[in-house]
């Protein structure tokens, strides 16, 4: 039998020779025959990983994880928000008849380890089958697509580390392991490696031409500076809890600084083109109507200059008036409503809220939309990034002094007074900035994951997502899960803690 030219991923699938036989299907190809008789194989294959890399990691799965840092609120049952946002936290249901599974559990793992894999391919073919590859008009871009693909697999690698408790490291196309070996850890490390392999060919590169994702040409800067800054977020996001980010030490927080440092220093958007890219978790959480999807309570608790707004929203029949604040960027980012939307009273009215998004709307209500504007990554996630990187070396000077800049969007734009330096200063002001300027545009981990990191996630939230069941099932072993308020300090089998202590930034109901 053949293999697909670009094989599905179900579970952990391996390149392995088939033997041609006299009754194959001759639509289909070998890999072997796509590369010598598809010159753009390759080309087709990095543009493939690396438009699957964008778009999943600002994908709509990220609203289970902006729901459990309590930067949304819901009560629709639609791909179970509703019993990701419940409080006390439940345990996630890992089971593919439930409608978070494909939503979210499952399509993460899925999208990121086909990219994996098809850029495990592209390397193969060009380092050590000594290929080409060639574009659509036949033109070499050998090295292009080599940057893409170790690009695509730093991506992948190091957000499967960041999400999921284990996996399995595919860099061989040969591989024949059958199981998940590899921790969080490894996962991670091993995808940040990958992105300095691919800046060390990026810079060596004269003539990069990175046009993988569609409608958008990236720079060789601008390419440097997305590499450095989302390994410097890939690499800060490994812990999950306070001590893990404390044991790391300071070589390892200094290697966070030192990518971030070469980040960007200025937004990095990406207009939408026909077909092309979007922000799809963004355009979700703003959309506007019947169906607004409104902010968590913690929002507008944290920006309150009266320190009088609940951290729960009242059960009686209260409707919250509107909160005062020093922050100018409050009153641009976000609206205060009286209604409560798609907010159900019959299923917790703990949950609701009177704050919806504003800050990257547009008429059409439509990130999708041609020509609207969808940031990928803001320059004030690397300040962030590299504030707390001096903050965990105990450089609180150092970390206040960048957080107090002119051109911090803190200062420049919300007018706030100085952060002292000293550590309490610092973490809150790191939490409020998570919360306001990063929110939803810092894709599917942010801020989820500093939350977990500094200890903020209400206990009973999981820390991180087991493998999904029909991956488990394929290759024998035993369905797992994380979270509920029950299984508070639960551990991983790597010793990691993976359902959150009660000691987040309000109690657990």
């Amino acid at each position: 039998m053949k293999q697909n030219i670009i094989p599905y991923i179900v579970a952990v699938i391996l390149f392995t020779a088939c033997e041609k036989t006299d009754f194959d299907d001759p639509s289909t190809l070998t890999n072997e025959e796509a590369v010598s008789t598809i010159k753009s194989f390759s080309y087709s294959l990095v543009t493939s990983s690396v438009q699957t890399v964008f778009n999943t990691t600002t994908s709509t799965a990220g609203v289970h994880f902006s729901l459990l840092a309590d930067q949304t609120t819901n009560t629709n049952g639609n791909s179970n928000w509703w019993y990701y946002a419940q409080e006390p936290r439940m345990r996630i249901i890992n089971s593919s008849s439930e409608r978070s599974y494909s939503a979210s559990l499952n399509s993460l793992y899925s999208n990121f380890y086909q990219a994996n894999l098809d850029a495990t391919k592209v390397i193969d073919i060009i380092e050590n089958q000594g290929g080409k590859a060639y574009d659509d008009s036949g033109k070499d871009r050998t090295s292009d697509c080599l940057v893409g693909a170790y690009y695509a697999k730093g991506i992948a690698q190091g957000y499967l580390g960041n999400l999921y408790d284990r996996g399995i490291i595919v860099d061989d196309i040969s591989q024949t392991e059958k199981g998940y070996p590899d921790s969080y850890k490894e996962l991670t490390l091993n995808g940040v490696k990958h992105l300095e392999k691919a800046i060390e060919l990026a810079q060596a590169s004269s003539t990069l031409q990175f046009d993988f994702l569609r409608g958008v040409t990236i720079s060789k800067d601008d390419f440097l500076k997305l590499a450095n800054s989302i390994a410097a977020r890939i690499l800060s996001s490994i812990a999950r809890d306070k001590s893990e980010a404390v044991s790391l030490g300071s070589a390892y927080w200094q290697r966070v600084l030192s990518f971030a440092e070469k980040g960007f220093t200025n937004d990095f958007l990406i207009i939408t083109t026909s077909g092309g890219y979007y922000n799809a978790l963004l355009n979700n959480l703003n959309f506007k109507g019947n169906s607004n999807r409104p902010v968590d309570i913690k929002v507008p608790y944290l920006a309150d200059n009266t320190h009088q707004y609940p951290n729960y929203y009242p059960t009686d029949d209260t409707i919250l008036s509107p909160i005062t604040t020093d922050d100018d960027r409050f009153y641009q980012y976000f609206s205060y409503t009286p209604s409560f939307g798609i907010l159900m009273e019959s299923r917790g009215r703990g949950l609701f809220s009177n704050y919806i998004r504003e800050r990257w709307t547009n008429s059409s209500n439509s990130l999708a939309e041609v020509g609207s504007v969808n940031p990928y990554f803001l320059a004030e996630e690397v300040r962030l990034l590299k504030a707390e990187a001096r903050l965990w070396l105990q450089d609180y000077e150092g970390a206040s002094a960048l957080l107090n800049e002119t051109g911090a969007a803190r200062k420049s734009q919300g007018h706030l007074g100085d952060v002292a330096a000293n550590e309490d200063a610092i973490r809150q002001a790191l939490h409020y900035e998570y919360a306001i300027e990063i929110d939803a545009a810092g894709g599917v981990t942010v801020p989820f994951a500093f939350m977990r990191r500094n200890d903020l996630l209400i206990g009973g939230t999981p820390t991180e997502y087991p493998i999904p069941q029909k991956q488990l099932e394929l290759i024998g072993e035993e369905l797992y899960s994380f979270g509920g308020k029950e299984y508070i300090g639960e551990k991983g089998i790597f010793g990691e803690l993976a359902t959150a202590n009660d000691v987040g930034w309000k109690a657990s109901e």
